[in-house]
């Protein structure tokens, strides 16, 4: 990086040093040009030598003894100094006069060096030795002009019929029209080339030093993910060991308690253990604009729903009150990533309301109604909560990444990465909706909101028969399949399913699946697959397309889950389809199901 800085700004000079680098070449030139024409009186002259200003010279001056050879290394020294003096001149103040007066000397070899010869040989020279400097700041252009006037003035005063006049005005305007039109347009387009050259430089370097920013950043995240992850993992398994302990003498009922609360516990670490995870590949997809989305009808009434029933699953109802209010509202989006940006939100108002009153529950309230907006009336998500509240000052900041406010101990709070809000605003432009402005008041609560447009907004589907009541984590009498090449995941899902009523029929290969199917005496009420099923074998999604197509049952639900974070919201789902990120939280598996074995309505005409 500090190279090209340097190369960047060594290209940027080059429009002052060119100028200065020409000056000295046609300077030195010139000065060749004097020698040469003064070496002549040392030798045979070898260009024709006119007398005529030698001898007017010698009566002006009163010097009779004055020769030539006097005469001409006199001029010689004079024109010396002269184009010294412009080599080493800064700026137009000096370079003009410089130019003008070393001109002047230069257009007097008419009488120092013999003649007219001389006079226009030297002209010649001022034009080739002036192209490429004759800006009016360099003192070029001054220099062909005084040295064009001096000679046509010399041959005016001393000829009997001066000529030189019209060679010199013809001289002087080919030589500018070459600078004009060749060199200086080639100097445009070599100083555009470097202005453009130094850009891309300067650009590189930004885009350099921000990738090492970033490359820093995700290091120091990875490092505390890597640190952190340690401690939910710690907690899960000391959790696990408390549970495969009895304490000795301890009652059966205050035993049964103690279970529950460690179960409770253990399922908070590992909800904090996959948040992590989460947060930084959902952020990742986000950020390189991987992220794809796959609108379809549905209840942002039943989302909500959905999402506090995952959220207050895993807390106690002493501790967290959560209430969803509004009617049934229906909107054409994408139902993961719509979920997802509920699901940040809610979690956030959690975590940062609960202990905030002591001795009384965090209340949390999510809520969706009609709201007018620019073009008709659109739909508002509200998160309200009672927590602690945002400082006023902090409510810009809190949807840039890695920003955590800090607790009421001055430290960041505990459970988040700072990127939940980030993949909040995010999600938000990439469905099409729109952030309200934060309204927060520090001591009492604060309240998101999410703006659907109008353009979002879909008729409900017509009425339909309301299948029987289910309860709302049981599946009782259901048949499930289920397919995943990895024993353990298998086993310990069929054991969560069984639990929850289910009647399980699993296997590690399509093929193991169907043979096993077919003892049973009907199809299965729902699939539950595994994304990846082995290299080599066709994915989840395959599997699904395969049996309903045997058993010509095309909207047979199915659910996918995937430790791939990076597939949700990049994979088009087929209907009666969803993707779900591992692991699954039993109570949002058995939603899920429920939700996709609920019968199609008819669409309104």
């Amino acid at each position: 990086m500090v190279q090209r800085s340097a190369g960047a700004d060594a290209a940027a000079d080059i429009g002052e040093q060119l100028p200065q680098r020409r000056r000295r070449l046609g300077s030195a030139l010139l000065a060749l040009g004097v020698l040469l024409l003064a070496l002549q009186s040392l030798v045979e002259w070898w260009l024709p030598y006119d007398p005529t200003a030698l001898e007017a010279l010698r009566r002006a001056w009163r010097l009779p003894g004055l020769n030539a050879a006097q005469l001409v290394w006199g001029w010689a020294l004079l024109c010396a100094l002269a184009l010294l003096a412009l080599d080493f001149a800064r700026g137009a103040r000096q370079a003009l006069p410089l130019g003008a007066l070393a001109g002047a000397l230069l257009g007097s070899a008419h009488g120092a060096a013999g003649g007219a010869a001389a006079s226009l040989a030297m002209l010649m020279l001022a034009g080739v030795a002036s192209l490429g400097w004759q800006g009016a700041r360099e003192g070029g252009l001054a220099l062909l002009l005084a040295t064009a006037l001096a000679v046509a003035g010399w041959d005016i005063a001393l000829s009997a019929f001066p000529s030189l006049w019209t060679a010199a005005a013809v001289l002087v305007a080919m030589f500018v029209w070459i600078d004009r039109q060749h060199l200086r347009a080639g100097d445009r387009r070599l100083f555009a080339a470097l202005a453009e050259r130094d850009a891309l430089i300067t650009r590189l370097d930004q885009r350099g030093a921000e990738l090492t920013a970033l490359q820093k950043a995700r290091t120091r995240l990875l490092a505390s993910i890597s640190h952190d992850l340690r401690q939910p993992l710690q907690a899960v398994r000391l959790f696990a060991e408390a549970l495969q302990r009895r304490p000795e003498g301890i009652d059966a009922a205050v035993d049964e308690a103690r279970r529950q609360d460690l179960l409770r516990q253990q399922m908070r670490a590992a909800d904090d253990a996959v948040a992590m995870l989460d947060q930084f590949s959902e952020f990742s997809a986000i950020e390189q604009g991987a992220l794809q989305s796959h609108p379809t009808l549905l209840d942002l009434r039943d989302l909500l729903d959905g999402v506090a029933a995952t959220l207050q699953a895993t807390h106690p109802g002493s501790a967290l009150v959560l209430r969803v209010h509004g009617r049934r509202q229906w909107v054409h989006s994408d139902r993961t990533q719509l979920a997802r940006l509920v699901q940040n939100l809610a979690g956030n108002a959690v975590r940062y309301s609960l202990g905030a009153r002591p001795g009384r529950p965090a209340r949390v309230v999510l809520a969706v109604r009609p709201h007018r907006m620019a073009g008709g009336e659109g739909l508002a998500i509200d998160v309200v909560d009672n927590g602690r509240g945002i400082p006023a000052d902090q409510l810009d900041a809190i949807f840039e990444p890695y920003v955590q406010l800090a607790d009421a101990s001055g430290g960041a709070s505990r459970g988040g990465r700072g990127l939940g809000l980030a993949i909040v605003r995010g999600l938000v432009a990439q469905l099409g909706l729109a952030l309200a402005p934060v309204r927060s008041t520090p001591g009492r609560g604060t309240r998101f909101r999410v703006l659907v447009p109008p353009a979002l907004r879909r008729d409900g589907p017509a009425a339909a028969a309301a299948p029987a009541p289910a309860a709302a984590d049981r599946l009782d009498g259901w048949l499930l399949a289920l397919l995943d090449d990895e024993p353990a995941p298998r086993a310990a899902l069929r054991a969560a399913l069984e639990g929850a009523g289910a009647t399980v029929v699993d296997a590690g290969t399509l093929e193991q699946l169907v043979q096993r199917l077919d003892d049973e005496p009907r199809f299965p009420d729902a699939l539950v697959f595994d994304l990846d099923l082995g290299a080599g074998r066709p994915d989840g999604l395959a599997a699904v397309q395969a049996l309903r197509e045997q058993w010509e049952l095309p909207a047979l639900p199915a659910t996918i889950v995937t430790g791939r974070i990076a597939a949700l919201g990049t994979l088009p789902m087929p209907r009666r389809c969803t993707l779900l990120a591992k692991p699954v939280p039993l109570a949002l598996l058995v939603a899920t199901l429920q939700h996709l074995a609920r019968p199609a309505p008819a669409a309104t005409s």
